[in-house]
């Protein structure tokens, strides 16, 4: 029978990279930095007390069941020390980096330290990775789909292994339940990886896998139907589909998409330079981390191999399977009223773009070569993670600094909810960075809902009833308002 033993360069590989993915973090000691709707799901939710106001009353529970059931009943205990959950979320993407590779390999298609650092690594990847309330759903959800997956691997190789089969049912469910393009590429990777396996003449008559998968899609979507009229947000739930309008949204998505990669030499090799000035600008600490990362490549280097078949056959079938799985995590933007893709809506599709890229891998025969490419391509990746933690960080700071200065100037009417707020803004508050897209590490000013929880935690109560931020131009109703306006939003 197969465990989750694997073989001592493996145990190497998996350690360097886990330490990879963790080594960012060290900067300000595995600290945490809320932006935007952490103040509201972690703080705000549990403040209540009663979570089925949260869950029915306010409806999270209408969309993203699993995840919205979690939030204040799990992650929202972490809230005095987020950091916490920071590390038990990379850890669940490490490890569900770990069962992808363990089951492909079964497959005879092991994974090269290139996927790996792709999947793990990648700077366009840092929204759905750090942030805990794009994290929560997107790499949860991927560890339970792993989990799945291994399981049907075992039981698309083993005899007799009907709990490997219901245990990948389970757990294909329940990763179903945390985010739209998680559920999609559960569905999908499962079905690709059974009829892999009927190529490979490894099972014969197992075609209710399939059928398992597209039950578990449609139990989600009847869940959103039955819950679109749950609480203030069920109508979040209410999906409508326009064939008339699918060529359009089609076409947004395609060019939103090629917007985001567009920015992939800012985020990464500009990234790369910026991290490694922050380091320098952070004394000794700074330059101690700077050489950590240096051995730490230098291992990973050392511990490349060219895992990957060169079969044409082969090849074919990771490019197939990664273009796939590129799109269909995408399709549930399809869905929505207005198209909107973010760095996190491409969270999912890393994993089909580092299949894509994988049987190239292939071409470098030469072992210093590998080496060497893997140790350029890890330094710039961590690195350029470094200034993307840095970004959340100076971020949290500017919220928190402008947040103080309202605070000090606050009536009573309005902690009391008696009053609302309107805070006029000379200019969007936002911080420096390489690589805004959309609404990357934005500041809880960009939005009344992000401020009002952000202020509610500041002063520790519920009673304050709205705030508002109002940029130039724009206009809002005055009336029974306190106003308080900002003369500087810089950092």
């Amino acid at each position: 029978m197969h465990t989750l033993r694997f073989k001592n360069r493996e145990s190497k590989l998996f350690f360097c990279i886990s330490l990879a993915a963790l080594l960012p973090y060290l900067l300000y000691g595995f600290r945490y930095f809320p932006v935007l709707d952490d103040y509201i799901q972690y703080w705000g939710y549990p403040a209540r007390g009663d979570l089925s106001f949260v869950y029915l009353h306010i409806g999270t529970l209408a969309t993203r069941p699993l995840a919205s059931l979690l939030d204040p009943a799990f992650w929202g205990k972490f809230w005095p020390v987020m950091g916490l959950a920071l590390i038990l979320i990379t850890a669940m993407h490490c490890f569900s980096a770990f069962l992808f590779y363990k089951t492909m390999k079964r497959f005879s298609l092991p994974l090269s330290p290139f996927f790996l650092l792709l999947y793990l690594l990648l700077p366009l990847g840092m929204e759905g990775r750090y942030w805990i309330s794009a994290a929560s759903r997107l790499v949860t959800g991927l560890f339970f789909a792993s989990v799945s997956l291994w399981f049907l691997s075992r039981f698309l190789q083993e005899k007799n292994s009907a709990g490997n089969f219901i245990l990948f049912a389970l757990f294909q469910l329940i990763s179903c339940g945390f985010y739209e393009s998680v559920a999609i590429f559960s569905v999908t990777a499962a079905v690709l990886l059974f009829f892999f396996a009927y190529y490979q003449k490894r099972n014969k008559n197992f075609w209710f896998v399939p059928l398992v998968s597209v039950i578990n899609i449609g139990l989600l979507f009847s869940y959103y139907k039955l819950f679109s009229g749950l609480g203030m947000q069920g109508s979040r739930a209410s999906a409508s589909l326009s064939l008339s309008a699918l060529p359009g949204k089609g076409v947004a998505v395609i060019r939103q998409v090629a917007e985001a990669f567009s920015l992939l030499y800012e985020s990464t090799i500009k990234g790369c330079f910026a991290g490694v000035s922050l380091l320098f600008s952070k004394g000794i600490w700074g330059v101690l981390l700077l050489l950590l990362t240096f051995v730490l490549c230098f291992f990973l280097s050392r511990l490349a191999k060219n895992e990957t078949t060169v079969n044409p056959i082969t090849c074919i079938g990771f490019e197939v399977a990664g273009i796939i799985l590129f799109f269909a995590p995408l399709l549930p933007n399809m869905m929505a009223e207005e198209v909107w893709i973010t760095n996190r809506s491409l969270f999912v599709s890393i994993i089909g773009i580092a299949l894509i890229l994988e049987p190239f891998w292939s071409l470098f025969h030469r072992k210093h070569i590998r080496q060497t490419l893997i140790f350029i391509v890890a330094f710039i990746f961590i690195t350029a993670n470094f200034n993307e933690y840095d970004v959340y960080k100076r971020t949290n700071a500017l919220d928190a600094k402008l947040l103080d200065q309202i605070v000090s100037e606050l009536e009573d009417d309005v902690i009391c909810g008696e009053k609302n707020l309107v805070v006029y803004l000379p200019e969007e508050v936002v911080v420096k960075q390489n690589a805004f897209y959309k609404d990357h590490v934005k500041s809880v000013f960009d939005s009344d809902w992000a401020l009002t929880g952000a202020l509610r935690e500041r002063l520790k109560t519920l009673t304050l009833k709205s705030a508002t931020p109002v940029l130039p131009g724009q206009t809002v109703n005055l009336e029974n308002a306190q106003i308080i306006i900002l003369e500087s939003v810089k950092e």
